[in-house]
């Protein structure tokens, strides 16, 4: 009987060690799991975020034929009333999807936001203060959509 008992000992130690092979290698493929579920989420944001931002970039131009159109129409005119309203619209439907406008006049330029095509000095003004806006900058998120295109005093 103790043969028997020496066996049954044996085989049970087996089993609760191929038990916790199985139970460790469970663990790690839940774990696996859960990074592959995490990376592909944040990959399903990025690629919904880069298509997003391409697609708003392309329409950009629009927008600055719109405000151009308001600044170079008589007020009183109806066209200048539907213009108007037309860009109105267009911000507000930005501003809902997240899509910011990048301060510009009147604020220091910074590099990571502003492109500076044209410099001058002016003793007016404080130095690398935005003087004028040639074409406004757009951000989406943290994600830079179009730079601010600027001339700089000082």
């Amino acid at each position: 009987m103790t043969e028997d008992v020496i066996t049954l000992k044996n085989q049970l130690e087996e089993k609760t060690k191929e038990c916790n092979e199985y139970l460790e290698l469970l663990r790690r493929t839940k774990a696996e799991f859960d990074n592959f579920r995490r990376r592909t989420q944040k990959e399903k944001e990025t690629i919904y975020d880069d298509g997003f931002a391409d697609a708003i970039k392309n329409i950009l131009p629009i927008l600055d034929n719109l405000e151009r159109a308001v600044v170079s129409t008589d007020e009183r005119s109806p066209l200048y009333e539907g213009v108007e309203m037309t860009l109105k619209l267009f911000k507000d439907t930005l501003t809902k999807l997240g899509v910011e406008e990048i301060p510009d006049l009147n604020e220091k330029f910074d590099p990571n936001f502003h492109n500076a095509v044209m410099h001058i000095e002016d003793e007016n003004f404080e130095e690398n203060i935005i003087v004028e806006v040639f074409q406004k900058g757009y951000k989406y998120k943290e994600k830079i959509l179009r730079y601010s295109m600027v001339k700089v005093a000082n």
